[in-house]
This record gives C-alpha cells, sequence and structure tokens, in this order.
C-alpha cells in the first residue's frame, strides 16, 4: 500500500472545523477548531475566530470549549466547558479581544444550546436535570433504581427516566442560575423572542409518543404560556425580526417516519401555521453522512431579516442552503454539485457556513455579495500530502423501472479487485456528497466502495423514503440491482463484500440470510430480532410499531415482526461475518449482536464479535479515537482476510 494514501490513525491528524456564529457586526465568525488526540484518547476542541478577510486565531486555550454564542453587542463570548471532574458544565465568558476566560456558572447536569436575551442580561440553556431538583443521585450510587416512565434509557446518555430536558437562564455578571421551565417533559428547542419578552419552545407531552410536540409560547413578565402547535415533530423554532411570527422546522406523520420535515410560519395574530417548502418535495433537514464532524450547536434555521428564512435541504445525496419567504416564495442560495453545506450562520448581510464534499473535510466559507470564499483552511495540509480515491455517481435502473443513485468511491492505489456495497444507516438518511474517512481507508487500501441510496434513503421523496411494513422487499431489491450493475461493469463477484451499520447493519444481516453472492460481510450497531428491539431501544417501542408492525406492538402482530427479523434466516447464512457492537448502545442493544452471535456459532458460520466498552450507537462517528481507529482496522482486515485471502494482523 503506498505511504501517501489514507490509513486509520491518520484520523488522529485531521482538524475538524464546525459550530460557524457570525457577530452581531457581520465583521467576524466564532467556530470550533477540534484535533483528535490520538495519545491521550480524546477530543480537543476549542473556540476560534476568523476575519472575513481570512486570518484566523484561537480565543480560547481550553479542551473541552463549545456552543460559542455571542452577547448582542458583540464584545464578548459565552461558550460551555467540561469541567475537570467530568460533570456538568461550565458557562463561561470571553471577550472579543481574548484574554483569560471567566466562569459564569456550573451547571450539573450538563448544559446545551446557549442564547442570550437582546439585551444581554441573561443566558439561556438547555439542561437534563431531576424533577423536584436536590437530593439526584448517580445511578451508580443507588441500592435499586426505581422505573416508572418511558423511555429508560437514551443512547449517548444512559438512563433518563428520573430526568427531564428543562429550560433555564442563568443572570449576568451575577452567575444565578433561575428554572424557568420543567417538568416531567422534555424541551428540545427554543428561541427567545427579539424584545426579550417571550420564549417558544417545544415540548413532550406524552410519553409513549415522545416523538410528538407540543409548540408553547411562554410569556417571561406575566408568566403565561400559550400552545399554538401540537402534533409534530420539531428540531428549531425561530422568530421573525419583528417578533409578529415564528418559523419552525417540523413534520407531521403524514408519511409516519418517512415523512420530510418542513418549514412552517405561524402568524401569532392568527395563529394559523403556513407550510412554505411543502412543494420542494425534499426534507428540510441535513441528513449527509460524515464521520469527520466535530461538536456543533448551529441551529439550522434562520431569520435575519423580514423577508428571508434559510434553512438546509436533503436532495439526492447533497445537502443545499435554501430560504423562503413568509408568504412561500423559495429560492435555492448554495447549491453544489456534489457537496454539503453543513452547519451556517446568516446574517442581514453575510452568511457563514461549514462545507465538505467527497475529496475535501469541513471548512470554514463566506457568501457576500452572491460570492463565496474560503475563510479557513485548516484541513489543506492533511488533504495535500494524501491521495484520495475519486467519486462518481452513476445510475441504476431497477427491475421494476425505478431509478436510483449510487457513488463509486474508486479506490486511490492500484485496485487489489475487491470491492464493499457499503449501505447507510436510518433507514432515512443518504449516501453521497460528505466526507467519510473511513471509505478512504478502504479506498486507500485498493478497495471500490460503491455506496447506493436504495428505496427508504433520504434526499428524495416521501413516497421513496416510505418502506414502512416492507422492510427487506424493495430497498432489498434495489440493493441487489445494485450489485447486479457493478457485477455488469465489471468488478468480480468473488471478491464482493457487504458492510453496513444500524439500518444498515439490519440490511446487511438481511442480505447475507436471503443470497451468497457476498463473500464476507461486516454488520455493525445492527438488528437481528425486531421483537426483543421493542422492548429494549430508546426509539422501538414506538418506532418499530410503525415501522415493522403496521401500526401493532409485537404481542398483536408476532408473525410482521419475525418476519422481518434477520434471525428467521440464519439457516441461509454462509458468508463469514464480523459482528462489531458497542456496550452502551441503546439505539441497538446488546441482544441483538448476542443473539446473532449465538445463532451462527450454533450453525458453525464463521464469525466473529468486537464489543466495545463504554461506547454507544455513535462509536463510528464520536467513539474514542483510539477506539474508532481500532474499529476501522478490524473492518480492513476482515475484508483482506475473506475477499483477499490476507492473514490477519490484529493486535487490538
Amino acid at each position: 500500500m503506498a505511504e501517501n494514501t489514507v490509513k486509520a490513525e491518520d484520523l488522529g491528524e485531521l482538524p475538524l472545523v464546525s459550530n460557524p456564529v457570525l457577530s452581531p457586526d457581520q465583521r467576524l465568525t466564532a467556530y470550533i477548531l477540534t484535533r483528535i488526540n490520538l495519545d491521550k484518547n480524546r477530543y480537543e476542541s476549542s473556540i476560534w475566530l476568523v476575519d472575513h478577510g481570512g486570518e484566523t486565531w484561537p480565543l480560547t486555550g481550553g479542551t473541552s470549549d463549545k456552543c460559542p454564542a455571542w452577547n448582542p453587542n458583540g464584545t464578548m463570548l459565552a461558550f460551555l466547558r467540561s469541567p475537570d471532574d467530568g460533570k456538568g458544565s461550565e458557562i463561561m465568558l470571553i471577550r472579543r479581544e481574548g484574554g483569560e476566560a471567566w466562569k459564569l456558572a456550573v451547571i450539573r447536569h450538563g448544559a446545551s444550546s446557549l442564547s442570550w436575551d437582546p439585551e444581554g442580561r441573561f443566558i439561556y440553556a438547555l439542561s437534563r436535570a431531576p424533577l423536584g431538583g436536590g437530593g439526584w443521585k448517580d445511578y451508580r450510587d443507588r441500592d435499586v433504581l426505581e422505573v416508572s416512565r418511558l423511555p429508560v434509557w437514551f443512547n449517548g446518555e444512559g438512563f433518563i427516566f428520573d430526568r427531564f430536558t428543562g429550560l433555564y437562564r442563568v443572570e449576568v455578571p451575577s452567575g444565578r442560575i433561575e428554572e424557568l421551565v420543567h417538568g416531567s417533559f422534555d424541551i428540545s428547542s427554543y428561541a427567545v423572542s427579539p424584545n426579550g419578552g417571550k420564549i417558544a419552545y417545544a415540548r413532550t407531552y406524552d410519553e409513549l409518543k415522545p416523538h410528538l410536540q407540543r409548540l408553547m409560547v411562554l410569556d417571561l413578565e406575566t408568566g403565561s404560556e400559550e400552545r399554538l402547535l401540537e402534533g409534530y415533530s420539531i428540531v428549531s423554532i425561530e422568530w421573525s425580526p419583528r417578533g409578529d411570527m415564528l418559523a419552525v422546522i417540523a413534520r407531521s406523520f403524514g408519511k409516519g417516519f418517512a415523512s420530510h420535515y418542513k418549514v412552517h410560519v405561524i402568524n401569532l395574530r392568527g395563529r394559523e401555521a403556513k407550510c412554505v417548502t411543502c412543494r420542494l418535495r425534499r426534507n428540510a433537514l441535513n441528513t449527509a453522512g460524515s464521520d469527520v464532524r466535530g461538536p456543533s450547536c448551529s441551529k439550522n434555521i434562520a431569520w435575519p431579516e423580514d423577508k428571508w428564512i434559510y434553512f438546509q435541504i436533503s436532495d439526492a445525496g447533497r445537502t443545499h442552503l435554501y430560504r423562503a419567504s413568509p408568504e412561500g416564495e423559495v429560492e435555492p442560495v448554495i447549491t453544489p454539485d456534489c457537496g454539503v453545506v453543513d452547519e451556517f450562520s446568516a446574517g442581514r448581510r453575510v452568511l457563514a457556513y461549514t462545507y465538505m464534499d467527497p475529496a475535501s473535510p469541513k471548512e470554514l466559507y463566506l457568501l457576500e455579495g452572491g460570492e463565496a470564499k474560503r475563510l479557513t483552511r485548516h484541513t489543506e495540509t492533511w488533504v495535500k500530502r494524501r491521495v484520495l480515491g475519486r467519486q462518481r455517481r452513476i445510475d441504476v435502473r431497477t427491475r421494476d423501472g425505478l431509478s436510483i443513485d449510487a457513488w463509486i468511491l474508486e479506490p486511490a492505489v492500484k485496485p487489489n479487485g475487491a470491492w464493499v456495497l457499503y449501505i447507510h444507516g436510518g433507514p432515512k438518511m443518504m449516501h453521497g456528497c460528505g466526507f467519510m474517512h473511513e471509505y478512504h481507508v478502504l479506498s486507500g487500501a485498493g478497495y471500490t466502495l460503491i455506496l447506493p441510496n436504495p428505496r427508504g434513503s433520504d434526499g428524495y421523496s416521501e413516497e421513496f423514503a416510505d418502506i414502512r411494513g416492507g422492510y427487506g422487499d424493495k430497498d432489498y431489491q434495489d440493493l441487489m440491482d445494485v450489485y447486479d450493475a457493478m457485477v455488469g461493469i465489471g468488478l468480480d463477484p468473488g471478491k464482493a463484500g457487504v458492510a453496513g451499520g444500524s439500518y444498515g447493519g439490519f440490511m446487511t444481516n438481511w442480505i447475507i440470510g436471503h443470497t451468497n453472492r457476498f463473500k464476507a460481510a461486516v454488520t455493525q450497531r445492527s438488528i437481528s430480532n425486531w421483537t426483543s428491539k421493542y422492548g429494549t431501544t430508546d426509539i422501538g417501542f414506538y418506532y418499530n410499531k410503525e415501522q415493522i408492525g403496521r401500526g401493532l406492538p409485537p404481542w398483536r402482530s408476532h408473525e410482521e415482526y419475525w418476519f422481518r427479523s434477520p434471525l428467521r434466516y440464519v439457516d441461509g447464512v454462509e458468508t463469514p461475518l464480523l459482528i462489531i457492537h458497542s456496550l452502551e448502545d441503546y439505539r441497538c442493544w446488546l441482544d441483538q449482536a448476542l443473539q446473532l452471535y449465538t445463532a451462527l456459532k450454533e450453525k458453525g458460520v464463521e464469525v466473529k464479535m468486537l464489543l466495545f466498552p463504554e461506547e454507544n450507537h455513535n462509536l463510528s462517528r464520536s467513539g474514542k479515537p483510539r477506539r474508532r481507529v481500532a474499529r476501522i482496522k478490524a473492518i480492513k482486515e476482515w475484508f483482506d482476510k475473506h475477499l483477499l485471502g490476507e492473514a490477519s494482523s490484529n493486535n487490538m
């Protein structure tokens, strides 16, 4: 293998750029720069500034700084820092010109989503805290856990059955913390009105339907609350500059979880909600895959001037930036041929955004007067020192006449003849134009990567994404049609591998139980038994019922759950399988891996299982750096052994 191709360990040299925030005068942009320290096995993030001429400099010297938020006059920033003991969050302040940051307050249960009020008197934050305040013990310090609420746990957080996400504000400069909204529900997003007198927020209201929320408006002077919407999933809220309207990114569930998020505008006088993006027939959310994203608190909606609301659109593997008027006029702002506008911060005159494409990790850009320019070059040396494979899109015609997208990432060096069909998660996510370090490692070893968007994927219509009650049907046929197309253009069927994570792991398990086309497989954070997943996952008790059970729980639809479970088809498996799972994955719990591993062992199929302690469903994207490297090495070695006949040198 050539020395200048991408290696698994190269992750430790790749800087991560994230979370752009324009200053109020629109002359500077704050952002987060994260270094991946393999020696200390941690991510080290700090706040940086860039002027719009392109000069960059660090503002903070911490190693766990995130969520920068400018005060209204632009003289200082607030940000979050992890305390030395790792418990909770410190709200820090630092002046624009730099110097020593100082601690304003400590929120012991952790914080997120910082915002200032318009007069600079308060900083708002969300925090998951126990109902009733003090007296809460860490779960490890209790003799018994008394559970009376769903969900019991949540991926990346652990047990949450007696903790609820509330809205808090911190007085500046005293640091006094006040609980504004807190109860037996979770707040997912909020926005402070332009005059500071009101807060709009979205909260759950039914523990059996935690994906549904109410949009509320709290009057801070009177304490009165008003309900504006109910029965939507809401991910972002923004006030109009005049404070007379609200924009929300929300979805109803006409197509269940295949439904798109759409931008709705609510006039506070008439209380009517108008969908301003429904004609786009695309999801107003960024669902492009990437494993090189740094920490971010960026909102995915902005309303900096009366006429235009800014938001993202997922479209056929790309993420565009669009804007819409409250009346429903919609127009594109940034539409890359193959790229991802990953985050943005919009002002009245300029727009800062992060951007990546298949050959370029994220950097910060500026759009001003219709002209785009690159502001940062943190990853430039990393890219220049490495040979990357070329990626191209192809059109695959399915057996029932549908056209689906797939991307071929070609080997960065002389091809070894082997290729891997890599299936994304979701299923409502998409392959395409994001940067994937993992894929470039395989490409750098001579593999060809095939990255398809079968039915169920995002980036297309709701009808295309809707595979409720049909997992393993048309999506499986689409993937087999991609396989046939690849063999048709000359790829060797004797050197074909298949891999995927989450939904992609389910589909990997499904494929090897239905065909022996592939000579090796890697399944990650996967699903093997929909019935047991129903009772163990943080989202399964409502998600599985809709997606698999046709609206019914497993005890009322057992045959349907079992028919869609890869475990049912173990007798047909002959493909050597590597199972990768995390011990704290509460999205697809450990039982999914153990059941499949045990069944294949009993059947006599070659199988190996790698379990990662202290990691969760997001291992491949935000797990401990050394574990991420070990995971990628293990995948490559498995395919080397079974597709190339090379002995493993695994020394984990």
